[in-house]
């Protein structure tokens, strides 16, 4: 793609490149099915909330992407577990959402059943596959008004087999906090059945009452 394009259509090719500073914004709902790489040069790519990125192959992509995706409608002191789908080692926690309080973004403990604090997001990265339990920005709408934020992520779009180590105690003390690695949605079903032989078979996940 060597021109401005969004257009409302899916696009399906081998593999797909952004060069001539073209500026490409996928809205949202649609997908953009690759069997091999995508290579951004120059210029822009961008996901837009509900697009996904899907390739069917473990090539490896080059270039940064930009990636949105939307909170549920949420008040002040909601919460929401957000993933990264891309690797940029310079996408720390508080860059990702400045206004949230710096005591706000917490990782899960194993051992102890409980979330901590993260000691200093504003140096801390998202790691592949791990879920950040982030507070709504502390100047968002209190209850019982509620507002959309939406994430921005920003760096080379993560493909391929990814591993995610859990931690394991005992039987009370063996959950962990994960997220999707991906810049699409996953089955779940196939996820649990894939991993059948490291995990039980029940996900939780995280709703924004407070």
């Amino acid at each position: 793609i060597a021109g401005n394009y969004s257009e409302s259509s899916n696009i399906t090719a081998k593999t797909l490149t952004v060069n001539n500073d073209a500026i490409v914004s996928i809205p949202s709902d649609y997908n953009v099915t690759l069997n091999g790489a995508l290579t951004v040069s120059s210029g822009s790519f961008t996901l837009n909330n509900n697009s996904n990125l899907i390739q069917s192959t473990t090539t490896a992509n080059s270039g940064n992407i930009i990636i949105k995706r939307n909170s549920n409608p949420l008040s002040r002191l909601d919460y929401t577990a957000w993933s990264s789908p891309v690797t940029n080692a310079s996408q720390y926690l508080l860059g990702f959402s400045p206004s949230t309080l710096t005591n706000r973004f917490y990782n899960y403990n194993t051992s102890t059943n409980l979330y901590n604090a993260v000691a200093s997001p504003s140096t801390t990265p998202f790691a592949k596959g791990a879920g950040y339990l982030i507070r709504m920005p502390d100047n968002a709408v209190a209850s019982p008004s509620t507002e959309v934020f939406t994430g921005t992520f920003m760096g080379v779009p993560n493909n391929g087999t990814i591993q995610v180590s859990l931690n394991y105690v005992d039987a009370t003390h063996g959950y962990n906090m994960v997220g999707n690695p991906y810049p699409s949605t996953i089955n779940a079903e196939t996820f649990l059945t894939a991993n059948a032989s490291n995990i039980e078979s029940t996900l939780y996940f995280w709703r924004k009452i407070n």
